[in-house]
């Protein structure tokens, strides 16, 4: 196996063993160590990737039509995995937000109403 998609691979494993046991990092290390063996040389690699994957996977952004706490703070409260939650004006929203992760695009504007109320007006026009 080329040494970046080993890497890559142990990072994955390592992320997500600590994501489902973090009160066990110290075995976890431990294990992981072992397991190298002589490719522990790998091991400062390995974790970088990891924190990165983690970064990713815990990420978010957040699109608002101004500027305002109050949407980041129910954001906070409504998805707590998320760590670290960027946030945007978007000038082309006309009000409400977007919130975009890895996973998931949530559409709460204005304009994404008016987009689908637009797509249901031209869809009943065809039937006619």
């Amino acid at each position: 196996m080329k040494t970046e998609k080993e890497i890559s691979f142990w990072a994955k494993a390592l992320y997500q063993v600590l994501e489902n046991n973090p009160e066990k990092q110290d075995e976890i290390f431990s294990n992981l160590k072992s397991s190298l063996g002589k490719k522990s040389i790998y091991l400062p690699a390995i974790i970088k990737k990891a924190e990165l994957i983690r970064k990713k996977e815990k990420n978010a952004k957040l699109f608002v039509s101004h500027d305002f706490d109050s949407i980041k703070v129910k954001i906070k409260e409504k998805f707590p995995e998320i760590d670290d939650l960027e946030y945007e004006v978007d000038q082309n929203l006309l009000a409400g937000f977007r919130l975009k992760t890895k996973d998931l695009l949530v559409r709460a504007s204005f304009k994404d109403l008016l987009i689908r109320f637009k797509n249901k007006i031209n869809g009943y026009s065809r039937t006619i």
